[in-house]
């Protein structure tokens, strides 16, 4: 039988039968120590041996002689020089044949190396010949493994060669070349379709790589060996094919690029030019081309747009081409502003004119530094090489001509994506301008975004006016705002209040002479004027009826004796309420919690005042709500709200959906942290109050829905 290894032992053993006696049993081949107990005799070993015995004699007779030679050599070496006779006859002929020996030990060293040689490649000729039959088997089992594998790699090297045939005729053009080729879409849509087949094909040569790789033993030679270093090769074709993908892709994208700028530019201008001719506003041109209860422009109307302006003549793919660029299925409203709208931020202050010839314009005001600008008309170069546009401020709507830069380059104007605010707190959206007006449309909610359609424009306000006064009725003591920012009154100098200078009587009667005593009013007491002032002539006293202030008790009171003493005076330092007013205690917080409201009508003694006191401008911007498209004015106070950007950062992976409502819908992919999506359409809230938007994602052009913040308060992008 063949040989066994005992895995308790460790020791290999052999069913044999001795040759002499016939008996059979078991035998120890190989102990565990790699002591050898028994060796197969073959024809080879027998010849072998009997060579090895043979090589062995020869070895020991060419031992002996040489040993005899160097001996008798050494007693002849005795026989002094110049000597005659036998031994030294017999001295030369030792060292002819002391020649031979070492010729004879050369020859015989010689062939034993030989035989070393020969028995070496007999043994690996032998163990060749014992493993042909393994290695033929696992060949085969390796060749069926690498098969799958190797037709999943050709069929995706297969994939990339169509890719490259497809594009090269647009990828070779450049310059007015690459702008007069006609088919760029069909170019484009055929490079992505085998963009994906590429892709599914190299995930499947991966996957069928790594199938076959845990197929294949833990090997250290064979054919097994052979063929995991080619599936290694194989793994590496996959990642060549999947990065001559991606830079074909690029290059053909980059193509397909300069044609749609080139479009766009002239797109843009022809828009505006239309939007002039016809005197209508870029939202009214939107609106027109949409179909009924449609909410953007499909793709067959705006190419059939574009071929009806007289000033375009672009080939259809074209059209379709820069279609799809500006957004996928179809032009939505903020998309084709966009495209029509051209914004510019003014860098270095600039005079806005009445005409395009410079030597011709008046200077009708300066644009200063961070004024944005709509752009109506051009960019046009005039006979001096300077760029400019007919444009409209966004603060004020004044509309000229301005110099985008100059004849040496130097610029004034730069251009920018058209503005818009995120609301980072509740805000009020106002229907006037004026923001101390009750006319709020509707509060924007923490996220909304709104377009800007004019401003910041500053808001001044007249300073308010604060004193510090003593209610006469109760000694309450505090600041009130006698006038407002908005001119409003609610406290006035009062002439009608008089202060008595010294006791005097309040009687019941005008007559003094026919009167009964009210009370006695005490010096300082104050007493509103009901009636008079009336001379009496035949006393010489002037009197008044008023009320007193403490107690509200009316009658008659003398205000100069007959001898010129003043026993009362009008009040300087009276102030009656006008309207109810908050009574604070501190002159700057005109915000601080009251420490009672004043009544209209309330007499008030001025003990510090009147000051005023400076407000700061508002400022204020007038936008539409992209979720409604609510339109009003917002006012611009520390961070409530922040510039905007349709383009957004991935803080947190989310899913891409397909759908609005998340539940259920389809994952297109996963956007991971720090890539940028554009939006496309919201941000809008879904069934489960969650942020969400429609985006397009940068790195791929992949579409669908993310959520922009969670209903838990959870951000995942921010712009």
């Amino acid at each position: 039988g063949n040989p066994q290894k005992d895995e308790a032992t460790g020791m290999t053993r052999l069913e044999c039968k001795v040759v002499a006696s016939g008996k059979t049993g078991f035998v120890t081949m190989l102990g565990n120590q790699g002591t050898a107990y028994l060796e197969a005799i073959t024809p080879f070993s027998t010849f072998a041996s009997a060579m090895d015995k043979t090589m062995t004699e020869s070895q020991k007779s060419i031992n002996q002689v040489s040993n005899l030679m160097k001996t008798k050599l050494a007693e002849l070496a005795k026989v002094t020089a110049g000597a005659k006779g036998p031994l030294v006859d017999a001295r030369t002929e030792m060292a002819k044949l002391r020649g031979k020996v070492t010729a004879a030990t050369t020859t015989f060293d010689s062939l034993r190396k030989k035989v070393m040689i020969a028995k070496a490649e007999f043994a690996k000729k032998e163990a060749a010949e014992k493993n042909a039959h393994i290695e033929a088997r696992e060949k085969k089992a390796a060749d069926a493994v690498l098969a799958e594998a190797a037709l999943k790699v050709e069929a995706m090297e297969a994939s990339l060669k169509a890719m490259e045939e497809v594009t090269q005729p647009l990828m070779a053009l450049q310059g007015a070349d690459l702008d007069a080729f006609a088919t760029p879409l069909s170019v484009l849509e055929q490079a992505e379709k085998l963009q994906v087949e590429i892709k599914s094909g190299v995930s499947s040569a991966r996957a069928a790589i790594k199938e076959g790789l845990g197929k294949l033993p833990k090997v250290t030679k064979g054919p097994m060996l052979e063929a995991k270093k080619e599936m290694a090769k194989m793994e590496g074709r996959a990642g060549a094919v999947e990065r001559k993908c991606a830079k074909v892709m690029e290059s053909t994208l980059k193509s397909c690029q300069a044609i749609v700028d080139a479009r766009y530019s002239e797109a843009a201008m022809a828009f505006r030019e239309q939007v002039q001719s016809k005197g209508v506003t870029a939202e009214d041109l939107f609106t027109s081309l949409v179909q009924k209860g449609e909410d953007r422009i499909s793709t067959e109307d705006f190419c059939k747009h574009l071929d009806s302006m007289a000033s375009l003549s672009f080939p259809p793919e074209h059209s379709r081409l820069l279609c799809k660029h500006i957004e996928v299925g179809g032009v939505g409203r903020r998309k084709f502003l966009a495209l029509l709208q051209q914004y510019y931020v003014v860098v270095r202050s600039i005079a806005i004119t009445d005409d395009f010839e410079i030597s011709k314009a008046k200077t009708i005001r300066k644009a200063d530094t961070d004024e944005v600008i709509e752009v109506l008309e051009g960019p046009r170069s005039d006979s001096k090489g300077m760029t400019r546009v007919r444009g409209r401020s966004m603060i004020d709507g004044q509309e000229g001509w301005i110099t985008v830069s100059g004849n040496q380059g130097t610029p004034f104007l730069q251009e920018m994506e058209k503005p818009y605010y995120s609301c980072y707190e509740e805000v009020a959206l106002q229907s006037s301008f004026e923001s101390g007006v009750e006319d709020t449309i509707r509060p924007l909610k923490v996220d909304e975004v709104i377009e800007l359609l004019e401003g910041p424009r500053k808001e001044s306000f007249s300073p308010i006016v604060r004193v510090r006064v003593k209610a006469v009725s109760d000694g309450a003591t505090g600041w009130l705002t006698a006038k407002n920012s908005k001119g409003a009154t609610f406290a006035e100098p009062d002439g009608q209040y008089y202060s008595c200078a010294t006791s005097v009587a309040m009687t019941d009667e005008m007559d003094i002479k026919n009167c009964k005593v009210v009370r006695k009013l005490e010096s300082g007491e104050v007493f509103a004027v009901l009636e008079g002032p009336v001379d009496d002539k035949e006393s010489g006293i002037t009197r008044v009826k008023g009320k007193a202030m403490k107690d509200e008790k009316e009658g008659w009171i003398t205000i100069k004796g007959n001898a010129g003493t003043v026993y009362a005076e009008a009040s300087t330092k009276h102030y009656s309420v006008t309207d109810e007013v908050p009574l604070q205690k501190l002159f700057a917080n005109v915000d601080a919690e009251a420490i009672r409201v004043l009544e209209k009508g309330e007499a008030l003694l001025a003990i510090e005042g009147p000051k005023e006191m400076a407000v700061s401008p508002a400022l204020r911007v007038k936008g539409r709500a992209l979720s409604d498209g609510a339109i009003g004015w917002v006012t611009l106070k520390g961070e409530n709200m922040r510039p905007w950007s349709p383009y957004f950062n991935c803080l947190k992976a989310a899913p891409l959906h397909e759908a609005l409502e998340a539940g259920g819908a389809v994952v297109v992919r996963q956007i991971a942290v720090g890539e940028v999506v554009e939006l496309l359409e919201g941000p809008t809230k879904d069934a489960g109050q969650e942020s969400r938007m429609k985006v397009r994602a940068e790195k791929d052009g992949a579409i669908g829905w993310v959520t922009v913040k969670s209903s838990g308060g959870v951000k995942f992008f921010e712009s």
